[in-house]
């Protein structure tokens, strides 16, 4: 074997021993030419039993996901590809990644530099690829036989560098780039020595006593109200959170995001109730706000929020300092688990929770009695669906309409229900690959994905990895043949060019492609139907198509938030009296 080769198996086995050693045994590889060693040594690693292997020939479904593992592990996840476009194809899953808090470890391979800039082929300047999209990035040393012990060490040193700064807060994505010479085999004889692998960094977030004081003066004696956003990052407080709420009698806004929703204490019709907050009485308008979490779901409460004129203080646990209302008046960076068991406050007085969680409770009465229509629509299948999970499912949400009728119509989940979506940058792209993700992450928990049939189109070729990988998941794919969100945008009212330009009808024939991906298939068009395929635990992959009609979506909307108004104006009265 040439010195050469010996150096490069040398240089890649260090890499991934590193990164194996800090931790990260979930890897997607998309397979190419100059990625050659980096996948005949994770194979071996495989063999071993060190890692998880996924293998996807299209980037951009790998990337999204390797999302969906991180996402649903709470851990970082190793994705690599080879040189060129195939790195490019990883741009949008690392955009959703970034904006969401998501530790990815990024590795590509490259050309070496001596084939940059001269027309060599599969060959782009990949130096800071993915720019203001990765918390930082790093070219590794091109090994040269020489300099071999330096640069592997120094190869070492920025890995782990790279590791710490993925999961430090807040958490994102961050790009390793290693420029590869000819020959490209490595030491086929080569094992890679086991090592225990140590825990991620975790950077502890300290609270100065003067932010403390000031927090404390802030909420001591309030009228409060907590507003849980989606539970983004590798943070975790849903506990904590719901023993606070609880201990001051303060109502506690679940985010549809937030898996919250599973503890009955929380308030589930936020969108509404904010919708119409105008007419709620004045003794159930709040003295001060708590907020944590990533940005609403709820644009009902986020237009509330902007015109507030109340403290509102976001506990930051990823340091992002992402509000895009404006509304906050203190932020701190800081984990509400650590922060709400020390402060020392007096509790409100049980009415002031009694009054709210009595308005959710009727509207969901109000809601369950009014959504059951002869022919399905999409509110009574995101209530079916909430009402029917079994427990400890995992339910992945496309953007779109999905989520906001998840939203709107979503009660109280069963134990241990978790909700993700990809709400960084809210895309319908890699919808499929990332919710295939989720389910491969934890494969023995019933895995569903709620998903539009736009969405479900961008992402056909996803759902190969079902099949490769033996993954259980039931989608529940809501057909409404188009772009069912403009209807609610001011795009509905140029009539002669909308179905053109924005309904967008594809007019799929899902029973074939459920046929082309072996997938078993049902249409289903009654709630007891429905009921009966989410009670199913899922085995394999499932397509259940869900017909709805799209020129019905505002008119049932306009209806039931009518409806809604008038219940609310109701309770207003009542408590006057």
């Amino acid at each position: 074997m040439k010195p050469i080769q010996s150096a490069l198996t040398k240089q890649v086995l260090t890499i991934l021993q590193t990164i194996y050693t800090q931790g990260i045994t979930q890897v997607v590889l998309s397979p190419g030419s100059r990625s050659t060693p980096v996948a005949i040594l994770l194979g071996k690693m495989q063999d071993q039993g060190l890692i998880d292997l996924y293998v996807d020939v299209d980037e951009r479904s790998a990337a999204f996901f390797a999302l969906g593992l991180a996402k649903t592990k709470l851990q970082p996840v190793l994705l690599v590809c080879t040189s060129g476009t195939a790195a490019a194809n990883y741009y949008p899953a690392i955009c959703e990644a970034n904006a969401s808090h998501i530790p990815l470890i990024v590795l590509t391979t490259d050309r070496p530099p001596e084939l940059q800039d001269i027309g060599a082929p599969q060959t782009l300047n990949q130096t800071n690829f993915y720019y203001q999209q990765v918390k930082h990035s790093w070219n590794l040393p091109t090994i040269d036989s020489p300099n071999q012990e330096t640069e592997i060490k120094y190869s070492q040193y920025l890995v782990q560098k790279a590791i710490q700064c993925a999961v430090s807060s807040p958490c994102g994505p961050v790009h390793l780039n290693l420029p590869l010479r000819k020959p490209l085999m490595p030491d086929l004889n080569v094992n890679f020595e086991p090592v225990v692998p140590h825990n991620p960094i975790k950077v502890q977030n300290e609270l100065t006593s003067a932010a403390f004081q000031e927090l404390q003066q802030q909420l001591t004696g309030k009228r409060g109200l907590i507003l849980a956003g989606p539970q983004v990052g590798i943070n975790s407080y849903q506990d904590e959170l719901i023993e606070f709420a609880k201990a001051m009698n303060w109502p506690l806004i679940a985010d549809s995001l937030s898996n919250l929703r599973d503890y009955p204490q929380t308030i589930t019709t936020g969108k509404w109730i904010f919708q119409f907050y105008q007419f709620l009485p004045l003794s159930m308008q709040p003295e001060v706000i708590l907020r944590t979490g990533g940005t609403l779901v709820s644009a009902e409460i986020a237009a509330w929020l902007k015109q507030v004129q109340l403290p509102v203080i976001y506990l930051d646990a990823d340091h992002a300092q992402l509000d895009d209302t404006l509304a906050t008046t203190l932020a701190l960076n800081a984990n509400p688990a650590t922060v709400l068991s020390q402060l020392k406050l007096n509790p409100s007085q049980p009415q002031w929770l009694k009054s709210w969680q009595q308005l959710d409770q009727n509207i969901q009465v109000f809601l369950q009695q009014t959504v059951h229509t002869t022919t399905l629509t999409e509110p009574q299948i995101a209530w079916t669906l909430g009402q029917n999970l079994p427990k400890t499912a995992q339910l992945f949400v496309s953007n779109s309409m999905p989520i906001r009728e998840i939203e709107a119509y979503f009660g109280h989940l069963q134990a241990n229900v978790h909700v993700y979506c990809n709400r960084g940058v809210n895309g319908i792209d890699g919808v499929n690959s990332t919710a295939l993700g989720m389910a491969a992450a934890h494969n023995q928990k019933p895995a569903y994905l709620y998903i539009g049939d736009l969405a479900f189109f961008h992402d056909l070729t996803g759902l190969m990895l079902s099949n490769n990988y033996s993954l259980n998941l039931t989608i529940l794919l809501q057909n409404n043949n188009g772009g069912g969100i403009f209807s609610f945008l001011p795009q509905n009212q140029a009539v002669d060019q909308f179905e053109k330009v924005f309904g967008t009808p594809q007019n799929l024939n899902i029973k074939a492609l459920a046929q082309f991906y072996q997938a078993r298939y049902y249409k289903c068009t009654d709630c007891q139907t429905l009921q009966a395929l989410i009670q199913q635990i899922p085995q394999g992959l499932t397509i259940v198509e869900l017909p709805t009609k799209r020129s019905q979506l505002t008119t049932v909307d306009n209806q039931i938030s009518q409806q809604v108004k008038k219940l609310i104006q109701d309770q207003n009265y009542a408590n006057q009296d």
